[in-house]
């Protein structure tokens, strides 16, 4: 037989002898020859795209350098610059700084000045545009008509920040420029202008720190085009240049306004890639320039380099896959031709040993396997009979497998789970048989008997009683294996157990008979929604909150019923946040009804989570609170009301009692000046007549010395009683009784006028004469003591008209200021020494003066009395609290903080006026008082 198939193949094998030019262009030498063809055509293109763009990329690089450095030395100088601007800008937000004394004026000026040495000299135009005060450690800056300046106009007129053209100095041979920031006084208003000569040695220092390569330079030209800095020039000996009728700055202009870098011929007429950024503050350009023979110098030694790497990358490529090819697929093809031709020859012991994981090689597996293929068939076939019988073993489903009589053949170990019957307890027997409730097994008969006379399949469910009682639910599927002559050879029944899925069905039905009645019946608005945001259900609640029936709210959005316009932004961004989010939230908006009335509902939503994990809808539960906010508006409401009603009630009560204490001073310093006033006059009154008497006495005594010139009697009483001392010294007595008496009468007048009882009503008066009589009661504090020394007060009055007001309320005001001051200025030099005291003496300064009020009606005149202390100031967040009522700095028991509160009221809501204070730390304090000179029409007489 082996020799008959031998007979068959050897003349194929013959055959298949082929010319040298067949062997040449065999599968082998094709792959070897395809294989070098292929490594050329693509290492060479893509090795020669690499190069260029390997090229562009070092041409883009230098470019992005050369921006990159000059966007840093434009920042440099960008930050320099505004620096400086800054420190004159602190300066110049002094309020008042044209107003300070000059002394102070050039001391600021010295400590900006000595802050930078970059401040050539510094200086204070005054709003008419003249010095009124300068600091330079040269001579003083010289500005030829600087009112007509553009420094001037610009800063003081246009209120911004200008920069002057760069100019070289010549008293220090540099380049400089000079700096103009508005001063604004107390008001806000632009009152002078801060200059500051400013050298730009800095620029020098920012181009030589600029490294450019070896060969590159960096150079600034300011907005006039100007060449004002260039690296490797002395700042010395450099000279402004214009270069703006030079063509490579022409050509770099043009560069700037399409935003790209060039190559052009630079500042020294040699080709360059330059780049330059704006200082955008001053209008300058730093330009950064490298000659391109450095800039691409690199370039050019990164494409030899990578054009040598591509020509030894192919060679060496081209080699592996020679003897890569050579040895996995040239030698196992010619193995597999050799197996193969002696396969044809008969030889089917042949076998291939190759070891290659590629297609050769499962090939080669696949040639080896042909010889035993048979009885790996039969192996197989008992392999697949066991592996069905496992499946059987394990399945989870119910397998039973009956004879044609009905009778247990195969038992799997799932149905010995369920009904806890053993395959050896039921092999043999009947299935009908293991049913002991007659009716159940008469069913199982039935349903066998249907599938013999080939009623088959056949699916349905039934019960089953387990060996210990138990009555499972199996869903059965039935049907019958027929041999060739179509008889049944078995009948194989599968079955599940649905015990627990149905009693799950019925829970389910119970729970969704409950969700139906919760529906239907709560309260709460209970609205389905699909991922379109449609109304898919609609409780009676719902038609109940909203007017509309679930017919009328099904397959409609919440837009169109009851959303209104102001919160529909609201309710799509919470709708858009459960679907993105898939979490539920809560929200409270307003909602309109069928009817139009807008109501304000609670809403919990949750977004519906499908099968798959994915959101399929929206669940919202709502509930009407309109009343329930209402009552908690008027509830707050009524809250509020009743804090501020608490608040005046407390500010009322305590202004009725310093009022009522006022008023009992008021009557206790009237009551003493007038007891006080009548023996006075009755003591003045009398002095003139005593004085009389006392001279007639003593022109009566002269006459007796001259009558009766030798009683020696007399001449003894007149030498006992040192009758000339007498003579001498009476009239000098009287004299001074008569200056104490009008010292006592001035004392109860100043009584009498801070008390004004009679004067409950407005009435003209002079303001000065409260003044003085407030300090005349505060005089003893004034005094110096054993502790604190005196209190110096300087008056610096105005022209004043009588001014109609509260005459006793605004001595209040003038007496709670001026003992607030007191009190700080004998706290502050109770922490000074005795040399600091001296040298600034504890000081209250007191102007009055009239200004027209140009934001009334018929700009009416208004008095303004000032109030100043040298005294150690204050913080800001007490000066902003010092008119709240019950505020107080001072220790407990000294002070009610009740004084400045109840001062700011006489002056702005009694009197119409304007009560401020001033103060800084270490800088004392001023109180401005302004109030109106007529409240009721009248005409003011000028003059006391």
């Amino acid at each position: 037989m082996n020799n008959q198939r031998n007979d068959r193949v050897l003349p194929i094998a013959r055959s298949s002898r082929s010319h040298p030019w067949q062997r040449f262009l065999s599968i082998a030498n094709q792959l070897r020859y395809g294989l070098i063809f292929l490594v050329l055509l693509s290492l060479l293109p893509t090795g020669g795209l690499l190069i260029y763009l390997s090229f562009q990329a070092q041409i883009q690089q230098s470019r992005s350098l050369q921006e990159e450095r000059s966007q840093t030395a434009r920042g440099q100088i960008d930050n320099y610059l505004d620096g400086l601007k800054q420190r004159l800008s602190y300066l110049a937000r002094v309020k008042g700084l044209t107003n300070f004394q000059p002394q102070v004026q050039q001391s600021l000026l010295e400590g900006l000045a000595r802050h930078n040495d970059a401040y050539e000299a510094v200086a204070i135009l005054n709003r008419k545009g003249q010095v009124v005060a300068s600091v330079s450690p040269y001579e003083p800056l010289k500005l030829e008509n600087p009112a007509n300046s553009p420094l001037f106009i610009r800063a003081f007129k246009q209120q911004e920040d200008y920069v002057n053209p760069v100019e070289i100095n010549p008293q220090t041979n540099q380049l400089t420029t000079i700096l103009a920031v508005p001063i604004r006084n107390e008001r806000d208003e632009v009152d002078g202008v801060l200059l500051a000569q400013v050298n730009l040695n800095f620029l020098w220092f920012v181009v030589s720190q600029t490294e450019v390569g070896k060969t590159g330079y960096v150079y600034v030209v300011d907005e006039r085009n100007f060449l004002i800095a260039q690296k490797a020039r002395k700042p010395e000996i450099f000279q402004l240049q214009d270069i703006s009728k030079r063509p490579f700055f022409q050509f770099l202009k043009a560069s700037e306004d399409t935003k790209r870098l060039k190559v052009y011929q630079g500042l020294k007429q040699v080709e360059v890639l330059g780049a330059s950024a704006l200082v955008r503050s001053v209008k300058w350009n730093v330009v950064v320039e490298l000659p391109t023979a450095e800039a691409y110098a690199p370039v050019y030694q990164m494409l030899s380099v990578m054009g040598g790497s591509l020509a030894v990358v192919t060679i060496v490529a081209v080699g592996i896959g020679y003897l890569f090819i050579r040895r996995q697929i040239v030698v196992p093809l010619q193995h597999l031709t050799t197996a193969a031709s002696e396969l044809s020859a008969g030889q089917l012991e042949a076998r291939v040993n190759i070891h290659s994981q590629n297609e050769l090689g499962t090939l080669a597996i696949a040639f080896n396997n042909m010889a035993t293929q048979l009885e790996e068939l039969i192996k197989a076939v008992e392999v697949e009979r066991n592996f069905v019988s496992a499946i059987l073993e394990i399945a989870g489903a119910l397998v039973v497998v009956l004879d044609p009589q009905g009778q247990i053949v195969r038992f799997n170990r799932a149905c010995e789970q369920t009904t806890h019957y053993s395959f050896s307890e039921v092999k043999g027997r009947y299935i009908w048989d293991l049913f002991p409730n007659s009716d159940l097994a008469g069913l199982a008969k039935t349903a066998f008997e249907s599938l013999q006379s080939g009623n088959f399949p056949q699916q349905y469910e039934g019960s089953w009683v387990s060996k210990d009682g138990q009555l499972r639910l199996i869903a059965w599927s039935d049907t019958a294996l027929v041999d060739d002559r179509g008889e049944i050879e078995y009948i194989i029944t599968t079955g599940i157990d649905i015990t627990q899925r149905k009693q799950a069905e019925e829970e389910l039905k119970a729970s969704e008979q409950r969700l139906s009645f919760l529906f239907r019946q709560t309260a709460l608005a209970v609205v389905e929604w699909d991922l379109n945001f449609q109304v898919t259900a609609w409780n009676p609640a719902s038609e109940k909150i909203y007017g509309y029936t679930a017919t009328e709210a099904i397959g409609h959005h919440p837009a169109e019923l009851i959303v209104p316009a102001s919160a529909r932004e609201l309710v799509d961004r919470v709708m858009n946040d459960l679907v993105m989010q898939g979490q539920g939230n809560y929200t409270v908006n307003e909602n309109i009804t069928k009817n139009g009335k807008i109501i304000i509902c609670e809403w919990f939503n949750t977004p519906l989570i499908g099968d798959g994990e994915n959101i399929v809808g929206v669940a919202s539960l709502a509930l009407d609170i309109t009343e329930r906010k209402q009552a908690e508006a008027a509830l707050r409401q009524a809250k509020d009301e009743a804090e501020v009603a608490l608040k005046t009630l407390q500010q009322t009560q305590a202004q009725l009692i310093q009022a009522e204490k006022m008023s009992g001073l008021g009557q206790l310093v009237a009551g003493v000046a007038h007891e006080i006033n009548n023996p006075v006059n009755f003591i003045y009154g009398n002095l003139s007549h005593t004085a009389d008497y006392t001279q007639n006495l003593l022109k009566l005594i002269q006459l007796y010395q001259q009558t009766y010139p030798t009683n020696t009697q007399i001449e003894e009483k007149i030498e006992e009683f040192e009758l000339d001392f007498i003579s001498e010294d009476l009239p000098k007595i009287l004299s001074s009784m008569k200056v104490g008496a009008d010292r006592i009468r001035q004392i109860v007048l100043s009584l009498r006028n801070f008390s004004r009882l009679d004067e409950a009503e407005k009435k003209p008066v002079d303001i000065h004469e409260g003044i003085e009589s407030t300090l005349m009661i505060l005089q003893n504090r004034l005094k110096a003591n054993p502790g604190h020394p005196a209190i110096e007060i300087v008056k610096e009055y105005g022209d004043l008209p009588r001014v109609e007001c509260y005459a006793g309320q605004l001595n209040q005001v003038f007496m709670n200021i001026l003992a607030n001051a007191i009190d700080a200025l004998e706290n502050y030099d109770n922490q000074r020494d005795p040399k600091d005291i001296q040298q600034n003496p504890s000081r209250i300064t007191i102007r009055t003066k009239l200004v027209t009020n140009e934001t009334g009606s018929g700009h009416c005149k208004n008095a303004v009395i000032q109030i100043q202390d040298n005294g150690p100031g204050m913080t800001e967040t007490v000066r902003q609290q010092v008119f709240n009522p019950f505020f107080t700095t001072k220790p407990t028991g000294k002070g009610t903080g009740l004084g400045l509160s109840i001062s700011y009221q006489i002056v702005v809501d009694k009197h119409g006026g304007l009560l401020q204070c001033f103060s800084q730390p270490h800088q004392g304090t001023e109180f401005r008082i302004e109030i109106p000179v007529l409240q009721s029409g009248a005409v003011a007489i000028v003059g006391k």
